[in-house]
């Protein structure tokens, strides 16, 4: 294990990374080095509010010599994350990318391809991996407490693309990489295949523009999925109608999240459980009141995925989520839109073959 990392930068230090972004300048393990930001006034402000010597509009500072930066944080839009994060691992830099990890197939295998040769670690940052409950139920899951796991139905939405301005890059599909169902969808394949530990084999699927004439790219999508143990999962994704849940089924127990991180859990297992946030009653019954994502996300704890890659970077671990996994969940995301295309039954496996 190394004793320490000589730096981190954080690359796109605004939206989604501002509920994170403070975790690099308490790390004990590396100095936060660098921050970046298209926008001047945003990268500044920062590096000020978190005592960061240094700060530009210019990813490419990352690259310097004289930072001596050993790991960048790539949390821009999705269309950058390509160019970004393979000069940064040919560079012997290790990242950590804000999902999807690129618009296409394609540029995800090139990622993956530079993550290989370089020999440095690259992960996908997924934020319900934050939530200690989700880690519990992996557990239940592995350990059969819910018996055999044959369903999961899930479902992420919200009206964001009702109001959404059609020059902002969430409103492009060439540069998401899609719409609805690769920006929020791919939350919940994603967590299922982890809390199954199988990956999805083929999909069934449905995509449409609704009502979002303002983005491009699908506001309404579901997938029925075939899991590598047998299991079946319907997903659904919306950006013109809210009502996020997520439900696993199993022979001897079921489970519901209400939300996103930090949400209302219930649900029934087999046999007691006590784990991290959740515990069973005399009746097998668990639950969880909602706490919000903000009491989960970005504090720096043990679940906190930042630390977490880290942490592997230092013990020359694979992180949670290797960029091999976000290939996948890309290749997922587009057989659900070529089903919807064709009307056919769509196996990941040619989504991914197709574009090496």
């Amino acid at each position: 294990m190394l004793e320490n990392l000589r730096g981190t930068a954080l690359i796109g230090c605004g939206g989604m990374a501002s509920h994170y972004r403070a975790v690099y300048a308490h790390y004990p393990h590396a100095p936060f080095r660098l921050v970046v930001d298209a926008n001047a006034e945003v990268a500044q402000s920062v590096a000020q509010e978190l005592g960061v010597a240094r700060w530009s509009t210019d990813w490419r500072e990352a690259l310097a010599e004289d930072l001596e930066i050993d790991v960048v944080d790539i949390s821009t839009p999705n269309h950058l994350h390509e160019e970004q994060a393979v000069a940064l691992l040919n560079a012997g830099k290790h990242v950590i990318i804000q999902k999807p990890l690129a618009p296409s197939v394609a540029a995800c295998h090139r990622i993956v391809e530079a993550a290989q040769q370089s020999g440095t670690q690259a992960g996908v940052y997924l934020s319900d991996l934050e939530d200690p409950a989700v880690w519990d139920l992996r557990t239940m899951v592995h350990r059969g407490y819910f018996g055999r796991v044959t369903g999961i139905r899930a479902r992420y939405a919200h009206r964001g693309g009702l109001t959404a301005p059609p020059s902002a890059w969430r409103g492009s599909a060439e540069k998401t990489g899609g719409g609805s169902f690769i920006q929020l969808a791919i939350h919940h394949t994603n967590l299922a295949s982890w809390l199954l530990g199988e990956e999805i084999l083929s999909v069934v699927g449905y995509a449409k523009n609704l009502m979002c004439a303002n983005i491009g790219g699908d506001d309404t999508a579901a997938c029925v999925a075939e899991f590598a143990g047998g299991a079946v999962g319907v997903f659904e994704s919306a950006w013109n109608a809210e009502g996020t849940c997520f439900q696993l089924y199993g022979s001897e127990g079921d489970v519901t999240i209400y939300g996103t991180e930090g949400a209302r859990i219930e649900g029934k297992a087999g046999k007691p459980f006590a784990g991290h946030a959740l515990y069973t009653d005399t009746e097998g019954r668990f639950s969880r009141k909602a706490i919000g994502a903000g009491a989960v996300r970005g504090k720096g704890g043990q679940f906190d995925q930042h630390v977490a890659f880290l942490e592997a970077v230092r013990r020359g671990a694979t992180p949670e989520v290797p960029v091999r996994v976000g290939c996948t969940d890309v290749a997922v995301c587009k057989a659900v839109i070529r089903s919807a295309e064709t009307g056919r039954r769509i196996e990941i496996r040619e989504i991914l073959e197709e574009a090496l």
